[in-house]
């Protein structure tokens, strides 16, 4: 008979970017599959919180969407989020502005179900722990709190904590207060996903005192 799994200090977790590795990660750890808004995107920080901020009305607006990195992807200049999985080039690596217009009416009503996802698990009852991985070092401790007051404010009464993932630890971490905790998962060369072993550890090492005070 198998061991029964691990509890965990967290009732869902739900990834907010920077890119593909935090959703391959989360997914890995957690077992759970379920899309999130955020999940396999390409942006910065910002974005999430101006994205949570508008309640996601200023993402994917028709005619704010264009072919980005010589046709690679899809920029939302809205949002500047990257969709580099979404729209579907006939040609690969040559996605272009006619293929984005035909596909972008099904990828809203995609992001529109996603969307109202992440606001039915808020207004829920469940303890979520949003990840942001922070992939190169770019913010700071005054950006997570203005996360998590962004979160807090369009959401109240959301029970949720941040876990903010670097490559190595932040220089103003005094300054995180309780709800806001850290870590770090390394860079490995060459492979997207991550290093698996870095992801398990540091959510070995969630404390429950920290992320619910």
């Amino acid at each position: 008979m198998p061991a029964p799994a691990p509890s965990r200090p967290f009732d869902a977790c739900v990834g907010l970017g920077y890119h593909c590795e935090v959703t391959h990660q989360l997914r890995r750890v957690t077992g759970d599959e379920h899309a999130a808004f955020f999940d396999w995107l390409d942006l910065e920080l910002a974005s999430v919180i101006e994205a949570i901020d508008s309640d996601f009305r200023d993402v994917l607006l028709p005619g704010a969407v264009e072919p980005f990195s010589d046709g690679l992807c899809a920029l939302d200049r809205g949002s500047d989020i990257r969709f580099f999985h979404d729209f579907v080039a006939r040609t690969p690596g040559r996605l272009s502005a006619a293929e984005i217009a035909d596909q972008l009416p099904a990828v809203r009503a995609k992001y529109e179900h996603l969307a109202e996802r992440f606001r039915t698990r808020a207004a829920s009852r469940a303890r979520v722990l949003y990840v942001h991985h922070d992939a190169f070092d770019e913010s700071g401790a005054a950006d997570l709190r203005r996360l998590r007051a962004t979160i807090a404010t369009t959401h109240p009464g959301h029970r949720f904590a941040v876990l903010w993932v670097r490559r190595t630890p932040p220089a103003d971490r005094t300054a995180l207060p309780p709800g806001i905790v850290w870590d770090t998962a390394p860079l490995v060369p060459g492979r997207w996903q991550g290093d698996d072993a870095a992801w398990d550890g540091l959510f070995r090492r969630l404390d429950p005192a920290r992320l619910w005070p």
